[in-house]
């Protein structure tokens, strides 16, 4: 079995290298960026290829998109994770389809092409609502509008005050540690995304890689629980793994990380998908101070006590896929 692993902008396949070396399993790097991308992969004889898209710059996601649908669907080629959860990530708007289509309890999301239609809204909604850019991991692309006004202006950047092709676009992220600037490459244009504003207490993550789940709390730094890198090791309801099972089974999707809110007044909503994830604590999950994971096992959910979490869990990816291409 031979794995082919996608090189991106920076150094993010790292860990499909060290995870195919420490298991013995052959693999060959391809430059997907480059302009000979479509020969490597045509040229190559390997079984399946490892994916890692970039989260930063909606333009370099969707060549990332674009060019795993021509690898996936026109060459048939297997990839991992699967084409459709690669397709949400770090895609806001087709997440809340997603939800909207398949039934999820979620987040309230408005989608705006039309500047209009976006008056409209902000005229009749309640406030605070929350701004969010189509890509962007950490909160680094969200914003609390707590007025008609401050919408009304983000709304005039997005779509252009003189029509659209006067548009300067709009994002809240900035750059520069020393003396902050507007991140103006990643400004968003033409189209606005708002979501309802939900007090809540945390929120959970619970991941799914095969049959293995791992659950944890994200707690609060201000409004936000993601990018807060604070978190909480109870032991999260079953339900929720129920609910992630279900997502994971109705989406067909291999390897996912369910971020869901629990609101102060007791409701689960989920909040976003994310197929590619990182673990900046040493584990993902640990109950009564032993790391370890869930397994689904004849219809329950099984503890087993051990570090399932190397190089960012992307060995399990990685077993999971030579699992699937072996069938």
């Amino acid at each position: 079995m031979k794995l082919g692993i996608f090189t991106a902008f920076r150094n993010m396949h790292k860990y499909y290298v060290k995870s195919c070396e420490e298991l013995g399993i052959e693999y060959e790097l391809i430059d997907i960026i480059g302009n000979n991308w479509l020969d490597e992969v045509k040229n190559s004889n390997c079984d399946g290829f490892l994916c890692r898209p970039p989260s930063k710059f909606q333009e370099r996601k969707s060549m990332f998109d674009e060019r795993l649908y021509i690898i996936n669907k026109w060459l048939n080629k297997p990839i991992y994770p699967s084409y459709d959860e690669l397709f949400i990530y770090e895609n806001k708007k087709m997440m809340s389809y997603f939800f909207k289509i398949r039934d999820i309890p979620h987040v309230k999301t408005n989608i705006f092409y039309r500047k209009e239609d976006c008056l409209d809204f902000i005229n009749s909604c309640n406030f605070p609502q929350v701004f969010k850019t189509n890509i962007g991991s950490t909160s680094k692309g969200v914003k609390i509008i707590k007025s008609k006004f401050e919408a009304k202006m983000i709304a005039q950047k997005v779509f252009g005050m003189f029509g659209s092709k006067l548009s300067k676009g709009y994002t809240p992220q900035t750059t520069g540690k020393i003396i902050p600037v507007n991140a103006i490459g990643s400004r968003q244009k033409h189209y606005i995304i708002f979501q309802d504003f939900e007090k809540i207490k945390w929120e959970w993550r619970i991941i799914k890689i095969d049959n293995s789940y791992f659950g944890r709390k994200k707690l609060l730094k201000g409004y936000f629980a993601s990018g807060s890198d604070l978190a909480g090791f109870d032991n999260p309801p079953k339900d929720l793994l129920l609910l992630t099972k279900k997502i994971c089974d109705l989406g067909g999707f291999n390897s996912m990380a369910v971020d869901i809110f629990e609101t102060e007044d007791g409701r689960f909503l989920v909040n976003e998908l994310q197929s590619i994830f990182g673990c900046k604590n040493p584990y993902q999950m640990c109950l009564d101070g032993k790391p370890g994971r869930y397994l689904f096992e004849e219809d329950k959910f099984v503890f087993e006590e051990g570090e399932f979490d190397i190089y960012d869990i992307y060995k399990i990816r990685v077993k999971h896929f030579l699992k699937l291409l072996s069938k």
